[in-house]
């Protein structure tokens, strides 16, 4: 939530100014998110939202990836896929309750640091 506040919050707020339409910003924030995800768990393990929270992002299989980050965190461009990410990752036996079904794609997890 702490991430979303973060990209989703000043995105509304500039496109509202502009009289621009509420569909327009979502897609736009949700491409934002997916960036700025991406980038903050592959270069330093994990988004501001995580790191006050003292969460890490790694993967399984060594360093973490930029193609890994990308594939973990997809489902972040438009909120329905990001539920239903969560919802397969809870259905799925993964072995790891931490992992989203992207997680689990992605050969990463998300730990306690």
């Amino acid at each position: 939530m702490i991430d979303h506040l973060i990209i989703f919050a000043p995105t509304m707020f500039l496109f509202h100014l502009v009289g621009m339409s509420w569909l327009f910003p979502w897609w736009f924030a949700g491409g934002l998110l997916f960036l700025y995800a991406s980038f903050f768990d592959a270069s330093v393990g994990g988004t501001l939202g995580k790191m006050l929270l003292r969460l890490k992002t790694v993967s399984t299989t060594g360093k973490m990836t930029m193609a890994q980050a990308f594939m973990r965190n997809v489902s972040k461009i438009f909120a329905p896929l990001l539920l239903l990410d969560w919802i397969i990752g809870m259905a799925v036996d993964t072995h790891d309750p931490r992992q989203k079904w992207s997680d689990k794609m992605a050969n990463t997890s998300v730990m306690i640091h």
